[in-house]
């Protein structure tokens, strides 16, 4: 009886899970399967320009690096996070250096 109760429960729950060609379908219409949309294959544009100083206090400064893959803080700069984006920033003037979001292992997303 136990045994049973078990398949019933296993069973339900399966029966719960979002079919897999559902899943993937990012807009469903009514009367058609599926309406495919592509995602953009153009690069994001960077919410700062490089060279441009920053307001301190503003942005979050990144503490562990190693963590994300990137090489270690040296000579006066530090990684800063500007939305979903990455930046090696000048610590004593806050001037955008670099780009640095391609650097980053799975552990950033």
């Amino acid at each position: 009886m136990y045994k049973n109760a078990l398949f019933v429960s296993i069973g339900l729950a399966l029966c719960a899970l979002p079919n897999q060609s559902l899943a993937q379908c990012r807009i469903a219409v009514a009367g058609t399967n599926c309406v495919a949309v592509p995602r953009s294959t153009a690069p994001r544009p960077s919410p700062v320009e490089i060279g441009s100083f920053l307001e301190r206090g503003e942005h979050s400064i990144l503490m562990n690096a190693s963590y994300y893959g990137l090489p270690p803080v040296q000579d006066g700069w530090v990684y800063i996070r500007i939305e979903d984006d990455l930046f090696r920033v000048d610590f004593s003037t806050y001037e955008v250096l670099e780009r640095v979001t391609y650097m980053v292992n799975h552990h950033w997303r």
